[in-house]
């Protein structure tokens, strides 16, 4: 005997003939108060979905294991981010059996006209984390969000439209399944600005592409920069390099200045984030303009001194100082500290000293590190042919933290 899900999707009123008799010849309903109210009834056993779930699947075990039969109607479908994976994952695959209806994603697909292996899916219902957000309007042309009574359509177009993006259009699916459906379709501004109805998703079309292409190796030219202080291409690609970024890191740039570090580090982390960190006000207008220029909506610009407003950031796997470690170590311990175990920790250093103050940290704190010198020239126009123009020597230092360091993790 197995346990039954039954996906009501997005209209019950259409559900199969089949898996409205599974629910009507359930020995125990399992599902959401409102669920129950619709389909139990005095001869049924129910258990409720609340908090805490492993409550909730002692409960289906004791039922399960007296050989009753267990259905769980589920609104939407169970395997798109509900309860039918966590079901699965604690009963057996062998031991379920899941009845999907018509499921939102795949009713928005069908009236948007595009093709569902095209759709990228994120889900905010239950959840503050925009980086699955942002990540997907720098890849996908279509996007389905879930949302929820904090994620409303108004304020998934303001997130977007602060960090930059003009490049999508939102189209809103209001009471989908029912005789008040309305789908309407417009602008991110529009949206902002608007109210709708409490049950809906969003769905977000590409209407074009960021001003320039997100990629590495751009040219110092194509940044928004104060009086051209920039980590020139050079040291910034050797500088990436050496941070080793996976696609799921999370990055801090520290002295971020225009960005530029941060907006290619951007381009390699796509389930990542970037938190650029600049303590100068004039210049976090410029990373929010190389932002929104390139299309590096995963980058989060704070502006404050590095040494006090670390606390609330999320653990970082990559650390970057572009932007000076100081007189002291006192810029590297809290950095250091943070850094998760295995993490790599880079700076960009023009003075020696700044040099020595790094290398003994490191030694100190008995991390492996390595110092690269960067010896750059340009070629420029003389004379009917080209001379070299030397740029600054530049000291870069990559350490990493040891799995058995001591660390502090958010």
């Amino acid at each position: 005997m197995a346990i039954h899900i039954v996906g009501l999707g997005i209209d019950p009123d259409i559900l199969p003939e089949a898996h409205k008799q599974l629910i009507t010849d359930a020995d125990v309903l399992v599902g959401g108060k409102r669920q129950l109210a619709a389909y139990a009834t005095p001869d049924t056993e129910s258990i409720a979905i609340a908090a805490p779930l492993s409550s909730v699947f002692e409960a289906m075990a004791s039922s399960y294991h007296a050989r009753k039969k267990v259905v769980v109607i589920a609104d939407g479908d169970p395997l798109f981010f509900g309860i039918g994976d966590r079901i699965i994952k604690e009963f057996g695959s062998e031991n379920v059996i899941v009845h999907p209806n018509t499921a939102t994603v795949q009713a928005i697909a069908s009236k948007a006209k595009v093709s569902w292996q095209h759709m990228h899916m994120v889900s905010l219902h239950g959840r503050n984390d925009y980086i699955p957000l942002y990540t997907a309007v720098m890849q996908y042309n279509y996007i389905t969000v879930l949302t929820d009574n904090i994620n409303i359509p108004a304020v998934i177009a303001q997130k977007l439209l602060d960090r930059g993006v003009s490049w999508f259009r939102m189209s809103i699916f209001e009471d989908m399944g029912t005789e008040n459906e309305v789908v309407s379709t417009c602008s991110l501004e529009e949206a902002s600005n608007r109210s709708f109805s409490k049950l809906n998703a969003v769905f977000l079309e590409r209407i074009g592409q960021p001003p320039h292409a997100l990629r590495i190796g751009i040219p110092d030219t194509e940044f928004t920069t104060e009086r051209n202080l920039i980590t020139k291409r050079p040291v910034r690609s050797v500088s990436i390099g050496l941070l080793e970024l996976e696609p799921q890191h999370t990055m801090w740039d520290i002295g971020a200045g225009s960005g530029s570090v941060s907006i290619e580090a951007a381009h390699l982390l796509s389930k990542g984030a970037v938190y650029a960190i600049e303590r100068k006000s004039e210049r976090i207008d410029l990373i929010r303009q190389n932002r929104a220029r390139f299309g590096a909506v995963n980058i989060d610009v704070r502006h404050g001194d590095a040494q006090k407003n670390l606390d609330d950031l999320p653990t970082p796997d990559r650390i970057f100082i572009g932007g000076g470690i100081g007189s002291d170590s006192t810029l590297l311990e809290p950095l250091c500290d943070r850094l998760r175990q295995n993490g790599i920790i880079v700076a960009n250093c023009t003075l020696l000293s700044s040099l020595e103050i790094a290398k003994n940290h490191f030694k100190t704190l008995g991390w492996e590190y390595a110092v690269t010198l960067i010896q750059s020239a340009t070629s420029l126009p003389l004379a009917g042919d080209v001379r070299l123009d030397s740029m600054n020597p530049i000291f870069i230092i990559s350490a990493h933290k040891p799995a058995s360091g001591n660390h502090s993790e958010k």
